[in-house]
């Protein structure tokens, strides 16, 4: 393929964002100046407070113990991390190779991901959270029969939007206000739809005053309104579904055991019957 207007190659797009490059600061030497920036905060008692300390100070925390490390030998790690008898310190911030405190997580109640928050443990938003009309009666009831009248709600609709697309061509509404009260009438707009199709010239009403842009053409709300009503009914269904999840999660899990279970008593019934198949050619060779 070629490239763009700017120069840049075309490639594959993606509507997720790229993933974060913290993984190329994951090299051999900065997971063993981790080890030595570890042993260093917990020979000197400042473990805990390191990851709370302000970027700046952190780095240069981080610089002094790593050159005070350097002098001696920390976990043999020194040996591998010389170049030319020359100690190279690495020019990241090491605290991105640490993991995350999980219990500050879960204190949180949540963390951030690909700009989206993600509760701890995970909740599923209501449909009135989501601001969409629910279609279906509060617990209890049948699911399985809610399932059903959506599914034929959907289908109406369906037929009542293909219907209305198959309708012969209906004249527009007119809408606007403007200074000619006239030109906003429905008959009005007919005319100016039959004088723009046949080619005659328009002639402006003395008494009506001027024709003005302000009349617009609109199309009727009615496909919009099946369209709206569509969609909800759909988004009522897959929650709906969503809600039967782990119930179908049980039962594929409950049908994969049960197949098991049949292989195997179909395995030990074909050995079994080679085995009475072995002694009996073994009772014939004895007599």
């Amino acid at each position: 393929m070629g490239d763009d207007a700017g120069g840049d190659p075309v490639g594959n797009t993606s509507v997720f964002p790229p993933p974060p490059k913290t993984y190329e600061v994951f090299t051999e030497e900065n997971v063993l100046w981790l080890q030595v920036l570890q042993a260093e905060l917990d020979r000197s008692g400042q473990r805990e407070s390191f990851r709370s300390m302000a970027p700046e100070d952190r780095r240069a925390l981080q610089t002094q113990l790593l050159q005070d490390a350097s002098h001696r030998d920390s976990d043999g790690a020194d040996d591998a991390l010389r170049k030319d008898e020359n100690v190279v310190l690495p020019d990241i911030d090491l605290l991105e190779l640490m993991p995350p405190d999980v219990s500050w997580i879960e204190q949180d109640g949540g963390y951030q991901l690909f700009g989206q928050r993600w509760p701890i443990p995970e909740a599923t938003p209501t449909l009135e959270q989501l601001g969409i009309p629910r279609m279906f009666p509060p617990d209890p009831f049948d699911y399985v029969e809610a399932l059903r009248t959506l599914l034929r709600t959907m289908l109406f609709t369906y037929y009542q939007l293909t219907n209305d697309l198959l309708q012969p061509i209906q004249p527009y509404e007119a809408s606007g206000g403007g200074s000619n009260p006239k030109a906003a009438s429905g008959t009005e707009s007919q005319e100016l739809s039959s004088n723009h199709a046949t080619g005659e010239k328009q002639h402006e009403d003395p008494e009506a005053g001027p024709i003005t842009d302000s009349v617009t053409e609109v199309s009727t709300t009615r496909l919009k309104d099946h369209l709206q009503h569509l969609e909800t009914t759909v988004i009522n269904f897959q929650y709906l579904m969503n809600q039967l999840r782990p119930v179908q999660a049980s039962a594929s899990l409950e049908t994969l055991l049960e197949e098991q279970v049949k292989r195997r008593e179909e395995q030990t019934k074909v050995l079994r019957d080679k085995c009475a198949s072995i002694r009996d050619a073994i009772e014939k060779l004895s007599f």
